[in-house]
């Protein structure tokens, strides 16, 4: 045999007994949690569990300016979060602007009925979008936007505070 490879057994024995000797140093280093250690770590689990497990209302509530929100329905909560999403073509809000037909919130998405102006309108891809986003920030889980044409929509949909701010 040549010292070259003599030389690099010799290294990957070497090698391999580092390691080795590595995994038993952190084996010593990684210890067992005891009884109590265990109960602290489940009962921080299970508050934090818990924490997590906030309805959309609650958590809307706690950040909340406005007290009336923590006595509303999820529903109600998605209506006013609809309520900053705006046709980019008309100055009203989509809800004022009676575009929303139904919202449903469920415990793993959230189903909103839209419609248009017209079949023709060049903004539902992004009135769809921002729908998405503002509910999706706002905590609701999983938006899906369904656009109906039944009933089509008309301008006896938009609400007074609309007809106000359109000054109709």
């Amino acid at each position: 045999m040549s010292m070259v490879n003599t030389v690099l057994i010799v290294a990957v024995i070497l090698a391999i007994v580092a390691v080795v000797v590595a995994i038993k140093k952190q084996a010593h280093v990684t210890r067992s949690l005891s009884v109590e250690e265990q109960s602290l770590n489940s009962q921080v689990l299970e508050k934090s569990t818990k924490r997590m497990e906030l309805t959309v209302a609650e958590a809307l509530a706690e950040k909340a300016r406005d007290p009336r929100l923590a006595t509303m329905t999820q529903e109600d909560l998605a209506y006013e979060v609809l309520k900053e999403c705006f046709d980019p073509e008309i100055p009203l809000n989509i809800v004022d602007l009676g575009l929303i037909y139904d919202v449903k919130v469920n415990p793993d998405n959230v189903n909103v009925k839209i419609t248009m102006t017209s079949p023709a309108c060049p903004s539902h891809v992004q009135i769809g979008e921002d729908i998405k986003l503002k509910l999706t920030d706002a905590g609701f889980p999983d938006p899906k936007i369904e656009v109906v044409w039944e009933p089509a929509w008309s301008p006896q949909r938009i609400s007074e505070a609309g007809r106000k701010a359109l000054g109709i």
